[in-house]
């Protein structure tokens, strides 16, 4: 990864809640969302429908709140709409869509490695609704898998 765009990631286990934070110089953009065995696959699967061109834009629903997102592609670039519920609640973020999805999946391949040191991962059950069940890990994978084509 060449950019200077960085990650974080934080995912509840219990209640399941997600964030995903991605920043460069300039600005920084956090997909918030309750209910991560949902949100999680609907962002990958999303993001990389973009990336391959087969949508131009998408909405994405904050599960918890009535914020939503609005991912759409401008060219080569990202652009994030956050509506949220609060007045004056509309903010714009734009990235390189390459750039931003690389990001994520650099620091989304470390957070399952490192859960893997800790024996979180895998799961030994099969938990519905695990933030990091089958499903998810299964979208991720499909997502990540878009870089190495």
């Amino acid at each position: 990864m060449n950019s200077n765009y960085k990650c974080f990631i934080d995912i509840r286990f219990s209640g399941g809640d997600i964030q995903f934070d991605v920043s460069s110089d300039t600005q920084l953009f956090s997909f918030k969302s309750g209910i991560g065995f949902v949100a999680i696959p609907h962002f990958f699967s999303t993001l990389s429908s973009l990336y391959k061109g087969e949508i131009s834009e998408a909405k994405l629903d904050c599960h918890g709140n009535f914020d939503y997102y609005i991912f759409s592609i401008d060219g080569t670039n990202l652009v994030i709409e956050h509506i949220s519920h609060y007045p004056d609640g509309k903010f714009k973020y734009q990235f390189k869509l390459k750039e931003y999805i690389e990001a994520i999946d650099t620091e989304f391949q470390k957070y399952l490695q490192q859960l893997e040191k800790e024996g979180i991962l895998p799961l030994k059950t099969q938990e519905f609704a695990h933030p990091l069940g089958d499903d998810v890990l299964n979208a991720f994978y499909d997502f990540s898998s878009l870089l190495n084509r």
